[in-house]
């Protein structure tokens, strides 16, 4: 079951974080990756951060979760 939660997690952050590069690369001509699969399933190396793609997803991807609740409560 956790990993199942987690999975969601590493979904939800990677999705956002590729609607993320194509409003970039829309509004302001940057050149990230447009392919969804880049975002969902690649390894990135370990940045000077210490964060590879699946922690990015998992900490964008709880943001996101939270984001969710709150827009629910908010307006039902």
């Amino acid at each position: 079951m956790a990993g199942l939660i987690q999975k969601l997690f590493y979904t939800l952050g990677g999705f956002a974080r590729w609607l993320y590069s194509l409003f970039m690369n829309l509004v302001f001509d940057k050149q990230y990756k447009k392919h969804i699969g880049y975002y969902l399933f690649e390894e990135e190396p370990t940045e000077n951060s210490g964060l590879d793609s699946n922690k990015k997803n998992f900490v964008i991807g709880i943001f996101v979760f939270c984001f969710i609740i709150i827009l629910t409560e908010y307006f039902s």
